[in-house]
């Protein structure tokens, strides 16, 4: 009676076993047969119902074939030793998903190989395993024909430009042609995602690199990875919660999800080590996924200069951004009618005539130039004081005939003329002021973005231009 028992617990167990079991269900669409040399996308179904938690999906792939990954729901992605790991630490929410990968031949590969996988996951705080159905691919054909006629190949999808996107361990992809992107504007994708960089000159061989996301609403994996020049390396300074990573030239942001924030800003200094004076550049990309399809937005290139020669110009044009630097003492009021002017408001007008009050006077709530100025623009200021003239006070003590500007700015008065969207071209007229022998006490290079004053070089970062002496 007893062994009659222990027979029934048994047999209760098997069963419950194959009841849990029973709620899972993976495939995967292995081709039959691949050419030498080519590559194939392989999508795996995860039918998982309501298990949750941890789990890993594991592919052993035989000599001769590798893989990238192109979606991976929010899984971590490694491939080495001939495994491609899909690793969450929490599976998704749906009771069915799908995974896919590259699956790449070399062109040495022939005959038949088997592709294995199996899936562990966490059940009552015990490990279990679910083994997929071995999938055989026959290597066949010649890879020179194969890439004359390609008619003849299996279909396949060509590698999605963003697979190196969602993958949170860097795995290595596999360079193939793309079919033609359709354009956007830099720094701009698809759900409204905005993406764009600043990078500050902090000493002469080091900057920092600020990245701002605009994504939304917009949850799950997310990456966003910065090329660097050629010597230089990044080092962490706020990541939003992400991982940073840093290899062979590349700074790696990657969320598993993204947090809930709308605007997310990372940062890192970039230092040079040893590498000589002059331009560089940095370039990236923003990955993430949308509607369960990965999208990627271009960062752009941000040209940058290093140096002893470009921060000392750095120094000097923020210096100069104090008003009381260059000014005119001519057009200093004596104390007693000297007045305290704190509020944050500008005026500015074209003169071209006498000494006359402005004929227009804008109160602006921030500081710089009116708004109706878009973009970049560069100024040149002759000199900056307490009190308002007219053109013949210039012409009169400078020499100077040319129209200028008027705006307050901080409690100054500040002159300027010209408006450049070249600073060598503002540059070129700061050079022609000096030569001209005026003895105005400026002149000095201003900059402006949509009207508010900013640093020199933080104009030639936004407008990707390049200072010169």
């Amino acid at each position: 009676m007893a062994q009659l028992l222990i027979l029934v617990d048994l047999i209760g167990v098997l069963l419950i076993e194959l009841f849990l079991l029973a709620d899972i269900k993976i495939t995967q669409d292995a081709p039959a047969t691949v050419m030498p040399g080519s590559e194939t996308k392989v999508t795996v179904t995860v039918e998982k119902g309501d298990l949750s938690g941890f789990a890993k999906l594991q592919i052993d792939l035989p000599e001769g074939f590798t893989c990238t990954a192109v979606e991976t729901k929010g899984a971590s992605f490694t491939f080495s030793d001939q495994k491609a790991k899909f690793i969450w630490m929490s599976l998704p929410t749906q009771p069915t998903f799908k995974v896919s990968y590259n699956l790449v031949a070399s062109a040495s590969a022939s005959g038949q190989m088997p592709i294995n996988g199996r899936f562990s996951y966490i059940l009552d705080n015990e490990r279990r395993t679910y083994d997929l159905a071995t999938a055989m691919v026959t290597v066949m054909g010649d890879p020179a024909v194969a890439a004359a006629t390609p008619a003849a190949a299996p279909i396949t999808q060509p590698l999605d430009a963003s697979n190196d996107i969602v993958t949170a361990a860097g795995a290595v992809p596999v360079p193939t042609e793309e079919a033609p992107a359709v354009p956007s504007a830099p720094g701009q994708g698809p759900g409204g995602v905005t993406v764009e960089r600043k990078v500050t000159l902090v000493s002469a061989s080091e900057l920092l690199v600020e990245v701002l996301v605009k994504k939304g609403d917009i949850r799950g994996f997310g990456k966003l990875q910065e090329n660097l020049p050629p010597g230089f390396t990044a080092m962490e300074k706020s990541s939003a919660q992400a991982i940073f990573t840093t290899q062979d030239r590349i700074a790696k942001f990657v969320w598993l999800n993204l947090p809930a924030d709308q605007e997310l800003k990372v940062a890192y200094k970039l230092r040079a080590n040893g590498q000589p004076d002059g331009d560089y550049t940095v370039s990236g990309e923003f990955g993430y996924l949308l509607n369960d399809e990965t999208q990627r937005v271009a960062v752009g290139v941000s040209t940058f200069t290093i140096g002893d020669m470009a921060f000392s110009a750095l120094q000097q044009d923020q210096a100069r951004m104090n008003a009381t630097d260059a000014q005119d003492t001519g057009l200093n009021l004596p104390a007693k009618e000297t007045r305290s002017e704190t509020a944050q408001t500008t005026t500015t007008t074209t003169t071209t005539g006498t000494d006359s009050k402005p004929a227009t006077t804008r109160p602006a709530p921030s500081k710089g130039v009116p708004a109706p100025e878009k973009g970049i623009a560069y100024k040149v200021q002759i000199t900056a004081a307490h009190r308002e003239v007219g053109r013949e006070y210039f012409a009169g003590r400078h020499r100077f005939n040319e129209p200028f500007s008027i705006e307050r700015h901080e409690g100054w008065i500040k002159y300027t003329t010209g408006s450049y969207s070249q600073y060598r071209e503002a540059r070129d007229k700061r050079i022609a002021l000096v030569a001209a022998g005026h003895e105005l006490p400026g002149p000095f290079v201003t900059a402006y973005n949509n009207g508010e004053r900013i640093t020199v070089q933080e104009a030639l970062m936004l407008s990707s231009q390049t200072w010169v002496q």
